[in-house]
């Protein structure tokens, strides 16, 4: 028993000694740092562009990898390998976080605190877009820098307003204007009596709907959802109408058939570089796909609205994950995310815009080489992200991804006929309010701030009320806010 006692030791003693020198850390000589993000080639490229930066920065080389961290990285509720392997405390050193991600990563507690750091390190979220500080900061606290930026817009092809000889839509368009020639298009591409294969644009997005008509999801301090408000209904009638009635966009069944039939391709891109999308709706980084598709004649405009210009803003941010054993090499990325040779990288594919604004202005950003007929599309991204871009709204109360869970499958059951528009607004706005009072209700380090924003609330409702304008520091929602002071109803703000 002691021979087999020993031989056991003696077996495990070198297996642990095996397993030591040949960690990555051993092989390259090198920190080895993880990225949880999708492993493509620009993602590729951007690990050697930071090698190549480390050594002009005289700093000490980082083996810096791709963990392919799943397809859903990107999709609002994450990648569940980046929340497992966080939770688990074997998290990746940096890990991408996009839009609704933020508050579910750091009430996780997977996300470092950057904020004097990024003072200190020059990575502050004072170097980025003001509308879209939000997508970094939670109560005046950093969490991440951007390693693009920018809005959503509608693209069009000149080629297939042409074909139908129908005109171009104007830059700033109402959504009236949006539902005519909608209809004009669907008339012209889709023969009576025949199925459905052309669609004026491949989808919405509800926020800036809203937003257009004065309305947010939530009340100016965030305590309430206000989506049964009655422009919220006009919102979803209007949606209803577009992909039901008037078929101006398909609904989620029809995308996959779409999808099938292209055996793999890319359903959206393709479908509009043949005509039967007229429009899509999507960000800069758009260009990068339709590069494939041929030298399309492309066109511009901004999000079509009841009234109020505006487009959603966001980032994709890099965060530090808080249990990192490299917190340094870490924030050299971080660092090399402000650099010249990243920001000029991104402007040179068109990956979103540059996080750095000053390269938005670049002359690589505004005409790149080769890529003519993206130069409109490029000036008018850059000018509507300083102009009508508003990053997103969330409120300390819920979890953002649960509101936008329940808003989009709400409007989901509206689409395939099991409620009424009217009946989808007071669920959704019932559903997040219920989740608004138990967050509260089971989280006592919440009830103060709660309760000290609902008696501002009730005092922006007495000022409203009465005419007299509100001071801006009442007001926590970033389009509220945005709104207001479009609207003459603030309080006379100090010259910056």
């Amino acid at each position: 028993m002691k021979r087999i006692f020993l031989l056991s030791l003696t077996v495990l003693t070198l297996a642990a000694g095996l397993l030591y020198w040949t960690l990555p850390e051993k092989r390259s000589g090198a920190p080895v740092l993880y990225w949880a993000t999708q492993n493509d080639a620009n993602k590729r490229e951007t690990v050697a562009l930071f090698k190549s930066w480390l050594a002009q920065q005289g700093l000490p080389p980082v083996d810096l990898r791709i963990d392919n961290a799943g397809l859903e990285a990107s999709s609002p509720g994450g990648s569940p390998k980046v929340l497992v392997q966080g939770a688990a405390g074997i998290g990746g050193d940096l890990i991408d976080v996009y839009t609704y991600q933020l508050e579910m990563y750091q009430e996780a507690g997977m996300l470092a605190d950057l904020t004097e750091d990024g003072r200190r390190g020059g990575f502050s979220s004072d170097m980025i877009y003001p509308a879209l500080r939000g997508d970094l900061v939670l109560d005046g606290r950093q969490y991440g820098f951007p390693r693009q930026s920018g809005v959503d817009m509608c693209w069009y092809n000149r080629d297939t307003f042409e074909r139908y000889h129908l005109p171009e839509p104007s830059p700033h368009w109402t959504w009236d204007e949006f539902e005519e020639l909608g209809r004009r298009f669907v008339a012209a591409t889709n023969p009576p009596g025949t199925r459905q294969r052309s669609y004026f644009i491949d989808r919405v997005w509800p926020p800036v709907l809203r937003r257009g008509v004065g309305l947010s999801t939530y009340n100016e301090t965030g305590t309430r959802c206000t989506l049964d408000d009655p422009r919220a209904i006009e919102v979803l009638k209007r949606i209803y109408r577009w992909t039901i009635d008037e078929r101006l966009m398909p609904t989620q069944q029809e995308q996959k058939a779409l999808a099938s039939e292209l055996s793999g391709q890319d359903s959206a891109f393709s479908l509009f570089a043949t005509g039967r999308f007229a429009m899509l709706y999507e960000g800069l980084w758009a260009s990068m796909e339709l590069r494939h598709m041929g030298k399309l004649r492309l066109g511009l405009v901004e999000p079509f609205t009841g009234g109020f210009r505006n487009a959603l803003a966001g980032n994709g941010t890099v965060a530090i994950y808080a249990g990192t054993k490299h917190r340094e090499q870490a924030e050299q990325f971080l660092r090399f995310l402000t650099s010249k040779p990243y920001n000029l990288f991104v402007a040179r594919i068109g990956d979103s815009l540059p996080p750095v604004p000053a390269y938005t202005r670049s002359e690589a950003y505004f005409h790149p080489r080769g890529q003519e007929n993206e130069w409109e599309a490029r000036k008018n991204f850059a000018a509507a992200t300083e102009e009508i871009g508003i990053g997103g709204t969330t409120s300390p109360f819920v979890l953002p991804i649960l509101a936008f869970r329940i808003d989009n499958d709400t409007i989901e059951a509206m689409l395939t006929g099991l409620i009424s528009p009217e009946e989808a607004a007071r669920t959704t706005a019932r559903r997040i309010n219920e989740e608004i009072a138990l967050r509260v209700r089971q989280n006592p380090s919440l009830q103060p701030l709660f309760a000290e924003r609902q008696k501002i609330q009730r005092q922006i409702d007495e000022r409203r009320a009465a005419g007299r304008p509100v001071p801006a520091a009442w007001i926590s929602d970033p389009f509220l806010l945005a709104y207001y002071r479009a609207q003459g109803w603030l309080e006379k703000e100090a010259a910056p």
